[in-house]
């Protein structure tokens, strides 16, 4: 059988960028092209591709450390410990927001109202047992 030449199973790379990615097939190099998928609009796959290769480093770092963290924690908390801990740190969260917008009112003498009237508004379980 004939070897197949080295030219069709090599990838392309640009002599003056060093350390630059190959190109993919099909994939045309442009910026906003999705290597995984060739010339289509980036989607997931592309997002985690863009993870994976660490595009975007902060976006990555935050994604794979708080992964990492989460991970940690399932191991030595349960499942119902980490869940109740991770809402009361939203709830504190929330509730120093809230007191940091009034005491900001307060202080400025202005009216901006509560932080969170949008939300209040909104149709949810208080108002379905209210009826």
């Amino acid at each position: 059988m004939a070897e197949p030449s080295a030219a069709t199973q090599s990838h392309s790379i640009s002599s003056s960028s060093f350390g630059a990615e190959p190109s993919a097939p099909g994939g045309g190099g442009s910026p906003g092209a999705c290597p995984a998928l060739g010339t289509k609009s980036c989607s997931s796959s592309c997002a985690v591709h863009d993870l994976i290769f660490w595009r975007d480093v902060k976006k990555t770092g935050f994604v794979f450390g708080t992964t990492l963290i989460m991970l940690l924690s399932l191991a030595a908390f349960s499942v119902i410990s980490v869940v109740s801990y991770l809402i009361l740190a939203l709830l504190s969260v929330t509730i120093s927001f809230r007191i940091y917008k009034s005491v900001i009112q307060a202080v400025q003498k202005s009216e901006e109202g509560h932080p969170f009237k949008i939300q209040a508004k909104l149709p949810g379980i208080a108002k379905k047992k209210a009826e």
